[in-house]
């Protein structure tokens, strides 16, 4: 009878280890999986982001504005459109690194398209320095979200060339949004 209890006590502690230990791996997986889920999110906000400003300056083409409008438009775009540009390699050689990924909530999408329909048509309906007034103010919004978003990105980036890239782009954002301040003084 207590060969029997011992070996019923034994099975069971080997039950709740093997239990445990399962469970354990199971928690591991799901932590590493929900970081790069976070992290692809926000590289997929950074790359949208940085795919829509890119293309900034070819309102250029039928709108016309001041020379130092004008200047830091298309420095924002070239800024972007290199640093989209520095994305895709990066996604070359991490596979892992999803520039697809938003996973916005569906509300947000519409609130977004709405914003940039919005956006969009008093852009092309304006002109002069109400043109301008107006698309400053889209690039300021822009830089300073874009230099927010690859700060944060820095700080839970573990890929050192990565998250050198993410703090200059962060400090040249904040660079373009000061300097499209200074134009909105006058």
């Amino acid at each position: 009878m207590k060969r029997r209890a011992w070996s019923c006590v034994t099975l069971i502690v080997c039950m709740l280890a093997v239990t445990g230990c399962s469970t354990f791996q199971k928690i591991i997986p799901t932590v590493a999986w929900h970081q790069a889920r976070v992290r692809n999110e926000g590289y997929g906000l950074l790359y949208k982001l940085l795919s829509q400003e890119s293309d900034a300056a070819k309102i250029l083409i039928i709108k016309h504005a001041d020379p130092p409008v004008a200047d830091i438009i298309k420095e924002i775009a070239n800024t972007c459109g290199r640093a989209k540009k520095e994305l895709d390699l990066f996604h070359e050689k991490d596979r892992h690194l999803n520039l697809e990924m938003t996973h916005l909530p569906e509300i947000e999408q519409k609130t977004r398209a709405a914003i940039e329909s919005t956006v969009t048509k008093q852009l092309l309906f304006s002109s002069g320095k109400t043109f301008e007034v107006r698309f400053l103010l889209t690039q300021a919004e822009a830089m300073n979200y874009a230099a927010h978003l690859a700060q944060v990105l820095h700080e839970q980036e573990d890929n050192v060339n990565r998250k050198s890239f993410l703090a200059t782009l962060s400090e040249r954002c904040t660079t373009l949004h000061d300097r499209v301040m200074e134009l909105l003084k006058y």
